[in-house]
């Protein structure tokens, strides 16, 4: 996890609309492939009006979301946009757009695409690389977590939305639903096939591999995050049954410096696959003032 260290090989399938040499940006959403390695990277950038360097954030999403998380995704980085705020979003493998088997996607692999995805950023658009952001969703916030205590990490500021941040196990327990269940879905991810076959809460299929396994319950995401010496923001709803508030309050207790925001009403989909204006406002607003205040 070398951030910006590793060689890769970079592809705009789309690009912004302006004149060359310009500077000058209107508010803009262009569809992206990015390479990283053999793996091809759905992407979206969302470019701000005004002239830049842009401060920007990498948002990363949950266990199987996609870029667009139900629309919530798109809705966030339009409120960012609006804050001034270049945003980059990405399908990890066997989500979304991505071509990539679900077979390819393990912590270190998401962690290595989202951290392309942001030198992609940093390539080809006009922003600041000392103004950096990063947010992650659910099993997105994992991957936040684990980016941002990372030597070389650049980011100065922290969004967590309901972020899956206990150790592992407990996440493989809570995606099989009981240990005995946990246990069965290890075993045939260690059988000769490699992988397991898991149908989520939500009719999902995903086939979870012996990597995708070893790396999550070898990952416990708040032991290091002292590394870590910029603000955070934990958003997570009341009505979350699926990461509890006992969970967000331990990355405030692991990071003091932490600042938590509760929305009411919220279960966790957070507005993003709901009709919950309410809801869906104080999430964006809340990630669009902290990053805008701590990216100035």
């Amino acid at each position: 996890m070398h951030l910006l260290k590793s060689a890769m090989t970079l592809l705009v399938a789309a690009a912004l609309s302006v004149a060359a040499g310009s500077g000058a940006y209107a508010q803009t959403s262009a569809d992206i492939t990015i390479m990283n390695g053999d793996r091809a990277i759905p992407a979206t950038v969302v470019v701000p009006d005004g002239e830049g360097p842009f401060p920007a954030v990498v948002m990363n999403h949950g266990h199987g979301g996609g870029r667009q998380e139900g629309g919530g995704f798109e809705r966030l980085a339009n409120a960012l946009a609006k804050a001034g705020l270049v945003t980059i979003r990405m399908d990890f493998a066997g989500t979304g757009d991505s071509k990539a088997p679900w077979t390819d996607q393990s912590l270190s692999s998401m962690i290595s695409d989202s951290n392309a995805s942001l030198a992609y950023l940093l390539a080809n658009y006009p922003v600041d690389p000392d103004r950096l952001g990063v947010l992650g969703y659910s099993m997105g916030g994992r991957i936040t977590l684990t980016i941002a205590q990372s030597p070389d990490s650049p980011y100065k500021a922290v969004g967590l939305l309901a972020p899956s941040a206990n150790p592992g196990k407990g996440l493989v327990l809570l995606l099989a639903g009981s240990e005995a269940e946990a246990d069965r879905l290890y075993a045939e991810a260690k059988s000769a096939k490699g992988y397991a076959d898991y149908t989520t809460q939500y009719g999902q299929q995903q086939q979870l591999s012996l990597k995708w396994f070893d790396e999550v319950l070898a990952s416990s995401p708040l032991d290091g995050i002292s590394a870590y010496k910029g603000p955070m923001l934990v958003v997570h709803g009341d009505k979350d049954v699926t990461i509890l508030p006992a969970e967000n309050e331990a990355v405030v207790a692991a990071y003091p410096g932490a600042s938590i925001v509760l929305v009411p009403d919220a279960d966790h989909g957070y507005g993003f696959y709901s009709d919950q204006p309410e809801v869906s406002a104080l999430v964006e607003t809340s990630f669009a003032d902290f990053f805008s205040t701590n990216l100035k």
